[in-house]
């Protein structure tokens, strides 16, 4: 990923914002102290970078507006979070050593590297550069360095906070027991353990949505998992704080420990109850969009039959009067199965050479259609988004999916590819079984006696099991994939993914749509800018579009677009707080698309030297 100038637009001016009837704080007040206290513990000396507003149209969200929920978030949200990595390690420090051989030392190393990255946040200072020498750190150095602001909070908030994410991963690197510690582990465990029976309503309801359906079952079922995806995003451990999402009513109201006991909780009424809080839903054009899309891309493949599955650098070649590269013919079987000791030290390491696949840098079709979704939360929201990717193979709708999780611990309950096999293999070995007795109807029904015996409610991990054995062998065998690029733990915004990261975008390229999931990937897909609400998510996206783009996301942040005219100042007038809650939900579809071309680029790989129709699939990319 080549180097990017991460740039602030600085905060308006007083005088502006005066002018517009912005209420701001009059920082030459002789009647103030010396000091101006943006918020707890934040000291910050005349002239105080913070102005009392929200945050202005078409400005980038940052901490610098006291009214926003970036400034929220950082002096509130990541301090918890920081503070609760600490107790973390304090409070169970005898068997975080234990189960990574670390020592007292590597303990208190990262306490303290934590509490001091905690002070330099809510103290606002300036970002410090990165210690551990690797090119991804280095990288991060120079992004710092060409801020307009290095500070927390007058930088724009993606970044601060993608800073202190990777920053927190910094100081495990730097201990010798700790390299491999998720401070978020724990949360993480518990988040897919309180969420056990809805995934089990869920896994049973799945099971009858799977066999081969007519045109207008698909459709139902399609949108339906599109909503039980929007709605599971509400499992977000970093805007609780890491503390477990409670149970809710559909009328947002928590329900008390009886209620829950005597009730199952459903997430196929919850979409049916919450329709009204989608406020954008473009859930049936999805649905249209991607099966007819899909349908082309299967035609189109399979009528592929001359250099089905090589790269176009053979028509390249033709046209500039160059060698063509040459085919490989398949080895003889003999031949490959002669024993690896058997062979010299230059055929054994040839042998184990990553598997080959079509080169990306020159396909202009993918090899087999793919459906890609860029993951937020594990747990439940994992879950979730891997029974919509069941439903979409089991319906012939594609034949893989590509699954883009986080390399590194991340936003506390992002998916890392650590969390996506453990979540495999609990479902495969989950164990839950509850019986909930159910009132007798007020009138009976034909044929039934006065109190007739109604029988219990019971849900089980029958069907979650059952799925989880088939999600693991959809991994092994390759229908599942995961991948894990750096360019999703970096500040850099989507509109700049085709110059920053081309070869992840070339990729996406190839794919029949990429869902993105979250509020953190929303944000990054409008650039962290605070648009006209009623601005279409075709023009928010700012010209990325390497694929179909799907949104799914509760609103946890203040920034939206595509909304009908006049429904975001209803909304306020309702409940000035109601982006911050993940109450109301979008479902956001743009279809347009950059015509997949010849790159003008090398692939990864070979570089300028092209070497044939077949690349190595990248080991560093692609989880097995």
């Amino acid at each position: 990923m080549s180097q990017q100038k991460v740039t602030s637009p600085r905060p308006p001016s007083k005088t502006s914002l005066v002018a517009s009837g912005k209420n701001v704080i009059d920082e030459d007040d002789s009647t103030k102290p010396d000091f101006i206290y943006g918020g707890p513990f934040i000291k910050v000396e005349k002239p105080s970078p913070f102005i009392n507003t929200t945050t202005p149209i078409n400005l980038p969200l940052q901490g610098t507006f006291k009214k926003s929920f970036a400034y929220y978030s950082l002096k509130d949200r990541l301090p918890v979070i920081l503070t609760k990595v600490i107790d973390y390690l304090s409070r169970e420090g005898s068997a975080i050593k234990s189960a990574h051989s670390a020592g007292d030392d590597d303990i208190q190393g990262l306490i303290q590297y934590i509490t001091k990255l905690k002070n330099d946040l809510i103290t606002n200072k300036k970002y410090d550069l990165f210690t551990v020498d690797t090119p991804e750190a280095k990288r991060w150095n120079r992004w710092i360095e060409s801020c307009d602001s290095q500070h927390y909070f007058t930088n724009t908030w993606v970044f601060t906070e993608c800073y202190v994410y990777r920053r927190l991963r910094e100081g495990c690197e730097l201990s010798k027991g700790l390299k491999n510690f998720d401070p978020f582990d724990d949360q993480k465990l518990k988040a897919f353990q309180f969420s056990l029976e809805p995934m089990c309503v869920v896994a049973d309801k799945l099971v009858g949505m799977l066999p081969p359906s007519d045109k207008d079952k698909r459709k139902a079922d399609f949108i339906m998992l599109l909503k039980i995806c929007l709605w599971a995003n509400k499992c977000d451990l970093s805007l609780s704080m890491g503390e477990q999402v409670s149970l809710k009513n559909t009328d947002g109201k928590e329900r008390s420990a009886s209620v829950v006991s005597l009730s199952i909780l459903d997430p196929f009424k919850m979409v049916l109850d919450l329709k009204d809080k989608v406020l954008v839903d473009d859930s049936s054009k999805i649905c249209d969009q991607i099966i007819a899309k899909t349908d082309a891309m299967s035609k189109a493949i399979a009528a592929n039959t001359t250099f089905k599955f090589q790269c176009s650098c053979h028509r390249l070649a033709t046209q500039f009067g160059m060698p063509r590269c040459p085919d490989k013919e398949p080895e003889p079987e003999a031949k490959s199965q002669t024993k690896l000791e058997d062979k010299s030290e230059a055929e054994r390491e040839q042998a184990e050479e990553p598997p080959k696949i079509p080169c990306p840098a020159k396909m202009v079709l993918p090899e087999v259609v793919t459906f890609d979704i860029v993951c937020d939360n594990s747990g439940y929201e994992l879950f979730s988004d891997l029974c919509l990717a069941n439903f979409l193979i089991s319906q012939d709708i594609v034949k893989k999916v590509r699954f883009h999780v986080k390399k590194i611990p991340w936003f506390v309950s992002d998916v890392t590819p650590v969390d996506f096999k453990k979540t495999l293999e609990m479902c495969a070995n989950a164990n839950y079984s509850r019986e909930v007795p159910q009132e007798a109807p007020t009138e009976p029904g034909e044929g039934e006696g006065e109190g007739a015996a109604v029988p219990p409610q019971r849900v089980s991990a029958d069907s979650l099991r059952e799925l989880g054995h088939k999600w693991m062998q959809f991994f092994e065998d390759g229908t599942f994939v995961v991948m894990c690029d750096e360019f999703w733990t970096s500040p850099i915004m989507y509109k700049e993914m085709k110059a920053q990261a081309f070869q992840l975008y070339r990729k996406l390229q190839l794919t029949a749509a990429v869902l993105f999931k979250g509020d953190l990937n929303y944000r990054k897909l409008l650039a962290e800018r605070n648009c006209v609400p009623t601005l279409s998510f075709d023009q928010a996206l700012q010209g990325f579009n390497p694929a179909p783009i799907i949104a799914l996301r509760t609103v946890k942040a203040d920034l939206i677009c595509g909304l009908p005219k006049g429904k975001f100042e209803q909304l306020n007038k309702i409940d000035e707080k109601w982006m911050e809650k993940g109450d109301y939900g979008v479902i956001q579809y743009s279809g347009k698309v950059e015509p997949l071309k010849v790159s003008d680029r090398p692939c990864a790989d070979y570089g300028a030297e092209c070497r044939g129709a077949l690349c190595p699939a990248q080991p560093t990319d692609i989880v097995t």
